[in-house]
């Protein structure tokens, strides 16, 4: 894959992040001098029998967005085609994801948190006056800046007004973070929201998500379960009326929730603040990220020679994209099997992924105790052979037979990342695997890196 240089008028600076079906970008305008970010999907990435639905949902994202000019939403600028890239011109954003912040285990004090949540209300309140309807607020849509500012990102599966994008029965969004409505595929509205940002609350609060467990036990407790109060969790001391806020946010009937981000922005403000009686609008508190304590990254436990080995190897495949790649794999695991399933989860079409493991049982052979390359003594104690992480999905027919029992309980889970269409993906997929193995492979190139690795545990193949 050649390295892009410009797409459109925009000269690319940098790649900044990689999902299964395109590249985010930094780039540059070169007409009114402004760095951008551009979020591109390739066309030849795309199912055919999805594309239609997926590039509407792309440029979708685009409208809805174009339609926010507000201080705490990301900007969009422009939506575009060039040959086999449909791309989106959006704000550059220097800052983290609340999810990174999260995953590090940060201490936000009270404050803190009613200010990040003030800031997203008050763009939800934006929003849902201009009648779009997020429908996946989630901390890794959230980003704060180094000044303390919260940006709302990803508005791809969002409902402008009337828009027939997605229907009835459409099971759209995050799980852990999905309304009850959402999970049953009936119609949502800013409600829905709502419920999506208590749920961002509760994990501030506590450090935990409400709802927790298997894809079918987070949606069987989002519609009928009550999550246990924050003040019986949070390590932070909170004030008393903060558990009722919460269960407003919260509640499962939506004429019981909060009616607009505005009432819970106040309610949310008058527990923290009992002075704050009877002011309508409330200013969000100043956010002073250098004060948030995290748990600082691990270090790296690789030897670079593995690592710069690897990133050869997948060079030849994916071209420069393999540096980053590589790195961001190498910080989430020492482990070099996971390393390589890990990689090979961004490899969609299954001949490439075979080259790439097959590549890596060579880099294993002469690896740790047989000279060069080796790793580090902490990466070695947990050597996992690749090729026993990823048998089943690269050496060919395994024994389990494809059953139809197997596609109907796939296609129910599916169906809670794409909604009706998981039918027609787990139909066509049976049609073309020889086996289970083949079949959950198939399946799984449909979704991006992180949704797929949820799916695949929920298939219980965790380790594919």
């Amino acid at each position: 894959m050649a390295e892009l240089e410009t797409i459109g008028k925009y000269r690319i600076e940098r790649v900044l992040g990689k999902g299964a079906m395109g590249v985010v970008y930094k780039a540059f305008d070169p007409a009114i001098e402004r760095t951008v970010a551009i979020k591109t999907v390739r066309k030849e990435l795309v199912d055919p029998d999805l594309a239609a639905q997926l590039l509407s949902r792309f440029k979708n994202e685009a409208r809805a967005a174009g339609r926010l000019q507000h201080p705490n939403i990301v900007g969009v600028y422009e939506y575009g085609e060039e040959g086999l890239l449909a791309y989106i011109v959006m704000e550059y954003v220097e800052g983290t994801g609340l999810r990174e912040f999260l995953n590090r285990k940060a201490t936000f004090e009270l404050g803190q948190i009613i200010a990040i949540m003030s800031q997203l209300l008050l763009a939800l309140e934006f929003a849902h006056e201009r009648g779009i309807v997020h429908r996946d607020i989630k901390p890794a849509n959230l980003i704060l800046t180094a000044d303390g500012v919260l940006k709302v990102a990803d508005f791809g599966i969002a409902r402008i007004d009337t828009s027939n994008l997605t229907m009835t029965g459409m099971v759209m969004g995050t799980p852990s973070y999905m309304s009850p409505e959402q999970c049953r595929g009936i119609a949502t509205d800013r409600r829905s929201d709502l419920f999506s940002a208590g749920v961002v609350l509760y994990e501030l609060l506590t450090g935990e998500k409400p709802f927790g467990g298997a894809v079918e036990t987070i949606t069987y407790k989002i519609c009928y379960e009550e999550p246990r109060p924050p003040s019986q969790i949070a390590k932070l001391e909170l004030p008393p009326d903060i558990d009722d806020v919460v269960a407003l946010a919260l509640a499962k009937d939506v004429a019981a929730r909060f009616q607009s981000a505005r009432a819970f922005n106040r309610a949310l403000s008058l527990a923290y603040d009992s002075r704050l009686v009877g002011v309508e609008t409330i200013a969000p508190t100043v956010l002073n990220l250098a004060a948030v304590k995290m748990e600082p990254p691990q270090a790296s436990a690789w030897d670079d020679t593995v690592l710069r080995t690897i990133e050869r190897e997948l060079a030849q495949l994916v071209g420069p994209m393999a540096r980053v790649m590589v790195k961001k794999a190498a910080g989430q695991t020492g482990d070099f099997g996971q390393l390589v399933a890990l990689l090979s989860d961004n490899l969609t079409n299954p001949g490439v992924r075979k080259r790439f493991v097959d590549g890596m049982r060579n880099v294993e052979a002469t690896g740790p105790g047989t000279g060069s390359p080796s790793m580090s003594g902490s990466s070695r104690a947990h050597l996992t052979s690749p090729s026993q992480i990823l048998a089943r999905s690269i050496a060919g027919p395994a024994p389990n037979p494809l059953e139809q029992a197997f596609v109907d309980a796939t296609t129910t889970k599916l169906t809670l990342y794409l909604g009706p269409i998981a039918r027609v993906v787990t139909r066509k997929a049976a049609q073309q695997a020889k086996n289970q193995d083949d079949f959950v492979q198939i399946i799984a190139g449909h979704l991006g890196p992180q949704d797929r690795r949820s799916f695949l545990r929920e298939l219980g193949v965790a380790d594919f």
